[in-house]
């Protein structure tokens, strides 16, 4: 039976319980508005909040915009309606998530284009936050902005603009998104004190974290002060499953005592056909020792697929994260306005992820016996079982900070009734790190049942649900760590003049902007003692170490001292496999091998400067054609960029210029109905992890080596749109928007072949190579040939072509209160071949709401399709269709009114729907075999609100 939280079976229930209190409200709702007004009484004005007042702001701001663009507005001023700023763009057509391995939102993605490829502005000014990916260890080089380090309580406002203006800085391809902080205006004149407190739980962990935030306003005709503090302890936990590649290509009868194949060929599963203890207990008549008959299996043995390291993961640890907001407003009079806002955002994450392997290349410590192989039309194993295999078991511990801080100063003066200037400076510095010893034990031999008979296989040991029995194995149980820094900065400075009465609908702006971007990112790895060094990847045998370190406490001796139990499976769907087994015990296991007086030399540095300096220059018009307004801006922004790329083998230099034009135009075809067309030049600068003049081998041999290619050009684009929207209400409308997007310069990996003799000319140094690859060299020599793999822009254009959907409909005609809004993106890659775009996926979003002056409530559907993520082994790895329900609501009390004392609940991933990818194309019951795939579970947060 699945190991499932008894919570889970009440999902349902909740869900009702919401609805069932929401048509009681509206039914008291309605007794009340049914009474009449009496004659003579007077008539308040009616204010919308909460989340209809988002919508009504963003309804508003759509309306009144020339170009393409949508705006997520707080619910009421200090709360947006998510966990972080990212949940909180979602909503938006066209936006799609990319999520950490928990579930929460991280990154954006905007119109089918990865999160490097959407420009991300902090008050207009640039910015970058210092990130090294999710906690599946996918590293981010790239120029994506992780926005989970920012609480929503700090932030006014997210503006996605999805067509370019002259004024806006350069960078993004496919949108361009503005957060806008709070300033103290923006809560009013007098005191303002907001505070709130959550309570957040976690099905996946069984825990409960806090979560507080205090802010504190003060403003009046000439003075304001805004002062905010966010902190949060958030428990997390996921389990899941991963492959690091392709199926093993086969198996093969291995050669007793060694990890060689006995016939010389293969590079998958080596098997075995000496009876091994369990399987002579399993097989009457057989012993320990003896040589098994495999000859009317061999070739199923010899044909069978299997992922190249199959692997159960769990994730658990804490994240900590303190963020500040601080803001200040000088009007000394009716013509001046000067601010000054600082920013700062501070998270420690530490967590363990603990794996056990199933199947792993060569099989370094046990060769299986293979029994009962069931298998599909394309070979891959659904079935079978595995005598005498031994589980590799990896633990990580992981500690690691990110710190975020802006400094932004900005002055508007109004020099004449028709003439303005903004200036603004900008400062921002983000830094990461991340520690991660890394232990790798191998378990005592056992036998594996292994089924895949869903998208997580099966996996069982010996009959049992858990696994924690160890052997030592001299030479093969290992320790090794890493260490990674980097950090991120941006220098800047804006001068923006405007000229007309209206320069927004009548008159022209100008001006100049320089920014300067940097990122730096080293890597260490531990210095040991000669006399038990020599593994290229840092490591040290478990054995060697504590020899050369003359540790006085053994591990072969003491080794249950140095284990923990780490339970699995609780929160997979259907999961009837191991449910616990034995890992590392860092706390115990520090202490042992005294990580921390572990010296560690520097092993790579890379660094990579942009200074960018841009004028531009742009018109709105207002006039009447046919008697209907239509309103246009166009301008162009010329843009110089010179780049200084460096890593330990080299620096080059490159420069560059741009000219982008931009158009848009709104018509108003009746007074309710808008009609809108854009077009425009932009670019995105190409990911600085792929320009990087270095060269890193692929594996232990001399096969494949990848390069950097610091010549990389920018990639630019083309872009037309046309649609419109009627608004058939104050807060109703429909919009349609059909789209194109053609970039050139798209990047995509070319392999090339070359001697090894001539591989300095791509930074190889070959006085450098390992004894593994001396042996290899030595046996091909002189007429090596050598993959080298790279990126480079492709000739082609590649293109993009979708239609975006918005529809918001009130239905107080029904129930005052009630209503809902929905979007959809749907979008196709018409790129030639070798010029496609990874990441394009089709996306809709369903919200139903209900409110009134003291309740409301919501549930939303997030549904994102598949699409081809990337490519593993030569093989299309593709994203699952995923769908995701949310819940949100509030009560007002009728107590204390004045001070809008509030409780609020929201569910998260209300439905524990996983984050998934496969291999592309059928496989196994008709969907193909898992790449990676995490239950994050259902997140609870139960809390209080109150103003003073």
């Amino acid at each position: 039976m699945p190991n499932t939280p008894h919570f889970k079976r009440s999902k349902l229930g909740l869900l009702s319980l919401l609805i069932a209190s929401s048509t009681t409200v509206m039914a008291q709702d309605a007794d009340s508005s049914a009474s009449p007004v009496a004659d003579g009484a007077a008539i308040e004005e009616v204010v919308i909040t909460g989340y209809r007042g988002s919508l009504l702001n963003s309804t508003m701001a759509k309306r009144d915009s020339v170009g393409f663009s949508d705006e997520v507005f707080s619910d009421d001023i200090g709360k947006m309606p998510s966990q972080n700023l990212a949940e909180s763009l979602s909503r938006i057509p066209g936006v799609n998530i990319n999520r950490e391995v928990t579930g929460e939102g991280q990154q954006i993605s905007v119109r089918g284009l990865g999160p490097s490829f959407t420009k991300v502005v902090l008050n207009g000014n640039s910015m970058s936050v210092a990130s090294m990916g999710d906690m599946n260890q996918n590293g981010s080089d790239g120029r994506q902005v992780s926005l989970d380090i920012f609480p929503p309580e700090l932030f006014k406002s997210l503006t996605v603009n999805k067509t370019a203006t002259a004024k806006q800085i350069e960078g993004g391809v496919s949108g361009y998104v503005n957060m806008k902080t709070l300033r103290p205006s923006d809560l009013g004149e007098g005191h303002t004190l907001n505070v709130g407190v959550d309570g957040i739980y976690k099905e996946a962990t069984s825990s409960t974290s806090p979560k507080g935030s205090l802010t504190y306003s003060f403003s009046n005709e000439t003075f304001g002060v805004l002062a905010s503090v966010v902190a949060q302890s958030n428990d997390h936990g996921v389990d899941g499953y991963e492959v690091i590649g392709n199926v093993l290509q086969g198996a093969c009868l291995g050669e007793p005592g060694t990890n060689a194949c006995a016939d010389g060929s293969g590079d998958g599963l080596r098997y075995s056909n000496i009876a091994s203890a369990d399987y002579a207990a399993a097989h009457p008549g057989v012993n320990a020792g003896d040589v098994i008959d495999i000859s009317g299996q061999q070739s199923t043995f010899d044909a069978m697929q299997l992922p190249y390291i199959g692997r159960m993961v769990s994730t658990n640890g804490k994240k900590d994260s303190v963020s500040a907001l601080v803001s200040l407003e000088y009007t000394p009079n009716d013509d001046i306005t000067a601010a000054l806002d600082f920013l700062s955002a501070d998270t420690a994450n530490e967590y363990t992820r603990d794996e056990i392997s199933h199947f792993y290349r060569r099989n370094y410590v046990y060769q299986p016996i293979p029994s009962d192989i069931q298998l599909d039309s394309k070979n891959q194993v659904v079935s079978g079982t595995f005598y005498g295999t031994s589980p590799w078991i990896g633990s990580q511990d992981y500690d690691e900070e990110t710190t975020f801080t802006s400094i932004m100063p900005s002055v508007d003066w109004q020099i004449s009734d028709s003439f303005s200037v903004a200036a603004s400076a900008s400062f921002t510095d983000s830094e990461f790190s991340r520690y991660n010893p890394y232990g790798l034990m191998f378990g005592a031999s056992t036998t594996l049942e292994y089924a895949n008979d869903g998208i997580v296989p099966s996996v069982r040991y010996g009959n049992t649900s858990d696994y924690a029995n160890y052997t030592t194995h001299d030479g093969e149980d290992r320790i090794r760590a890493s260490h990674t820094e980097r950090e991120t900065s941006t220098t800047g400075f804006h001068v923006d003049f405007e000229y007309g009465d209206d320069p927004d609908r009548n008159g022209f702006k100008f001006g100049i902007h320089h920014d300067e971007i940097e990122s730096t990112r080293q890597t260490f790895l531990p210095v040991f003692a000669m006399e038990y060094d020599g593994n290229a990847d840092g490591s040290v045998t478990m054995a060697e170490y504590l020899e050369g370190s003359g540790a006085t406490a053994e591990l072969t001796n003491n080794i249950e001292g140095y284990i923990r139990t780490v339970n699995f499976g609780s929160n997979i769907d259907g999961w009837n496999g191991v449910q616990s087994f034995g890992a590392t015990d860092w706390s115990a296991m520090k202490d042992l091998i005294g990580f921390d007086q572990w010296q560690e030399e520097q092993q790579n540095l890379t660094d990579i400067t942009e200074e960018v300096t841009a004028l531009y220059l742009e018109f709105n018009t207002e006039t009447e054609v046919a008697g209907r307004i239509l309103r246009t801006n166009s301008g162009v922004r010329a843009l110089k960029t010179d780049q200084f790329v460096e890593d330990q083998t080299g620096a080059t230099n490159e420069s560059y210029d741009r000219i982008l034009p931009s158009f848009s135009a709104v018509y108003d075809l009746t007074d309710d109905i808008k009609l809108r067309t854009s077009a425009s030049r932009s670019l995105t600068r190409a990911n600085p992890s792929d320009m990087f003049p270095g060269a890193q081998w692929d594996g232990s041999g001399i096969d494949v080596v990848r390069v950097g290619n610091p010549g990389l050009a920018p990639f630019e684009s083309t872009n037309f749109d046309i649609g419109g929207e009627w608004y058939f209400s104050e807060l109703g409308y429909v919009g349609l928007t059909y789209y194109t997007k053609d970039i050139s310069g798209f990047t995509y990996q070319d392999t090339i072949l070359e001697n090894l003799d001539n591989l300095g000319q791509y930074g190889v140094d070959l006085s450098e190579l390992t004894p593994t690859q001396l042996e290899a060299e030595a046996i091909c020599s002189p007429n090596c040939t050598v993959q080298v793999i790279t990126r480079v822009n492709t000739r082609e254009a590649s293109t993009l072509k979708g239609f975006e959907l918005i529809w918001v409909q009130p239905l107080d005609f029904l129930v005052e209160g009630l209503g809902f809004n929905t979007s959809a993106n749907k979008i196709e890659d018409d790129s030639p071949e070798g010029a496609e775009i990874t990441g394009v996926a089709d996306s809709y979003n369903v919200t139903g709401y209900y409110e009134n002056d003291a309740f409301q409530a919501r549930v939303t559907l997030y549904h994102q399709e598949g699409a081809v993520a990337f490519n593993s082994w030569g093989q299309d790895v593709e994203t699952r269709d995923r769908s995701q329900v949310d819940v949100s609501a509030s009560y007002r009390l009728p107590v204390m009114q004045d001070n809008d004392v509030t409780l609020t609940f929201d569910a998260y991933n209300l439905n524990n729907e996983p984050l998934s990818t496969r291999f592309a194309g059928d496989g196994v019951l008709g969907d193909s075999q898992s790449y990676n795939v995490y239950y994050p579970g259902t997140t609870y947060t139960m809390g209080v609100r109150a103003s003073f």
